[in-house]
C-alpha cells in the first residue's frame, strides 16, 4: 500500500516561512556571540599573562581582528537580535502573541540601527 501526503492546497510549504528565518537568525547570532567572547577571552588571558609570550607574537591578528569596525557592527546587530528575540520568546511564553513576519521586521530592524550606529561611529558621524 501506498503512502497518501496531503494536499498542499493552500501553498503554505511553497512560501517563505519567517518562523524559520527567525530561527535561524537567532541561531546564528547566538554563534557569533559565543565565537567573539571566546576569542576575546583567549586573545586577553594570553595578553595579559606572562605565559603565552610567542604566542601573542604570532596572534597578533586576533588583537587586530577586535578592532574592526565591521566585526563590531555584526556582534552589536548579533546581541541586539538574540536579546530582542529572546524576549519575544519570553512574552509568547506569558501569552502575547506577535505574528513571526512583523517580529522578524521588528528585531531586525531595531538590530540593524545598533549595527549602524555602530559603523557610522568608525566612519566620523
Amino acid at each position: 500500500m501506498a503512502a497518501i501526503l496531503p494536499r498542499n492546497s493552500t501553498r503554505q510549504a511553497d512560501a517563505l516561512r519567517y518562523g524559520n528565518i527567525a530561527r535561524l537568525t537567532n541561531r546564528i547570532t547566538g554563534v557569533v556571540i559565543v565565537g567573539f567572547v571566546t576569542v576575546h577571552v583567549l586573545v586577553q588571558a594570553m595578553v595579559h599573562s606572562g605565559w603565552f609570550g610567542e604566542a601573542v607574537a604570532r596572534s597578533q591578528f586576533l588583537l587586530d581582528l577586535q578592532q574592526v569596525p565591521l566585526v563590531h557592527a555584526i556582534l552589536f546587530f548579533s546581541i541586539a537580535f538574540h536579546t530582542l528575540w529572546g524576549m519575544k520568546l519570553f512574552l509568547g511564553d506569558l501569552g502575547y502573541v506577535y505574528h513571526y513576519k512583523t517580529s522578524l521586521f521588528v528585531v531586525g530592524g531595531i538590530a540593524s540601527l545598533f549595527a549602524l550606529r555602530e559603523a557610522l561611529r568608525y566612519v566620523g558621524l
